[in-house]
């Protein structure tokens, strides 16, 4: 019998916590630019993950980032000057998610970027979903040359106007749109075609060439998913006592957490390298540790939490079925509740979990799956791979310890 959430204080507030997250309706809802929603500044750049403890801790693939950004928005005239500007504090970074946004990889979003402004269509709340741009040698991977500026130009100038157009009055509700991608196959991590096809087929006015664009390049989708996770992930916020998750982050570094009942505090601890499918020549040795604020999903409870429901993203990423749908389904223990609108055929009747515990996952012992890209430690070469990392487990038994003090 499930317990009773009036015999225990916790248990109540994580009822409380996952009411909330499931009464939440994205839509997204209009193209905007980072500086007029977010108040990010001229000289200001925001990143995925925690806060870097000083410049010295930004990895290279990140700080190169930030440095071609700083030139793309036309601050400083080259990327190593750009860099020791960076350095020494004459740019100044904030996270992603102390922003409102969040942001694949190294994550950088710069003032005049645009963005798309995604809505709690049943009730308070805003966050915003960066553009992502295509290829495999693109900024948020830390290249920053002629191609790379050309794509960014491409998804401020043509994508994002097109797609502003092209929305319904009213919003496109995007969590209908993920439940497709799933049922066809989809982790909503590294696996977006059938949220991507879903969103075509939801914008019959959008410009030919743009959708042509946009299912060459199904990993744009992943960028909405994760704006629509953390808008229902933040409505658990400050629920007093619940040790549900509600954001999940990487910044090269460090692996970061937030638990609802501790509110903006950050739980870390080393970022792990993640194993997976290399593309030629690259191998392990080349990893970058894991980066990205990406993992929110699994924080939600898609990506590598519906392993066992995603065979191809399991062989892209070089990993055995079997191993991918043991931790699928051990994932699925870690969360309280079960999705009413998620529920693809593999995962049976336990369904889609939704709220991820930290007290069940101190308990199980397991290092919760995160489905991730592979960048190249070097911050010049790009992407490299997909596969596994894992979060890891420490940042999880240092949010419980917390939550016990917390009165």
């Amino acid at each position: 019998m499930p317990a009773d959430p009036n015999a225990d204080p916790r248990a109540a507030a994580n009822a409380q916590a996952l009411a909330r997250i499931l009464a939440a309706e994205p839509v997204l809802a209009g193209i905007t630019t980072a500086g007029d929603a977010m108040g990010l500044a001229e000289g200001e750049l925001g990143h995925a993950g925690a806060p870097f403890p000083s410049p010295e801790a930004i990895p290279h693939l990140v700080l190169n980032a930030l440095a071609g950004a700083a030139v793309h928005e036309g601050w400083v005239g080259t990327v190593p000057e750009a860099r020791a500007w960076i350095r020494d504090g004459r740019i100044r970074l904030r996270a992603n998610h102390d922003l409102g946004t969040v942001s694949p990889m190294a994550g950088v979003v710069r003032p005049s970027q645009r963005v798309m402004r995604v809505e709690n269509r049943a009730g308070p709340g805003v966050t915003f979903a960066t553009l992502a741009e295509s290829g495999r040698r693109a900024l948020r991977f830390g290249v920053y040359d002629a191609g790379a500026a050309e794509g960014l130009a491409h998804i401020d100038d043509v994508v994002a106007p097109a797609l502003d157009r092209a929305l319904p009055e009213g919003g496109l509700p995007v969590l209908p749109m993920v439940a497709d991608g799933v049922a066809q196959g989809d982790d909503v991590h590294q696996r977006n075609i059938g949220g991507m096809a879903a969103l075509v087929r939801a914008l019959p006015d959008l410009d030919p060439a743009v959708r042509s664009w946009l299912f060459a390049n199904p990993q744009h989708f992943l960028n909405y998913a994760m704006a629509a996770a953390k808008l229902c992930l933040d409505q658990a916020d400050g629920v007093a006592g619940s040790s549900l998750v509600t954001a999940l982050t990487r910044n090269g570094t460090s692996c970061a957490i937030r638990v609802a009942g501790t509110g903006k505090r950050w739980f870390e601890a080393p970022a792990t390298v993640p194993v997976g499918g290399f593309f030629p020549p690259f191998t392990l040795a080349d990893a970058q540790a894991d980066l990205g604020d990406s993992a929110i999903v699994e924080a939600y409870g898609l990506g590598g939490a519906i392993a066992h429901a995603a065979p191809e993203i399991a062989r892209t990423m070089g990993r055995a079925w079997s191993e991918a749908q043991e931790d699928g389904r051990a994932m699925r223990a870690l969360y309280r509740g079960r999705h009413p609108l998620i529920a693809p055929a593999l995962c049976g009747a336990d369904g889609v979990g939704v709220g991820l515990d930290v007290a069940l996952v101190a308990a199980a012992g397991r290092p919760p799956r995160i489905h991730t890209g592979i960048g190249h430690q070097d911050g010049a070469t790009g992407w490299i791979g997909v596969g596994v990392a894992r979060a890891p487990l420490a940042c999880f038994e240092s949010a419980l310890e917390a939550l016990g003090t917390v009165r």
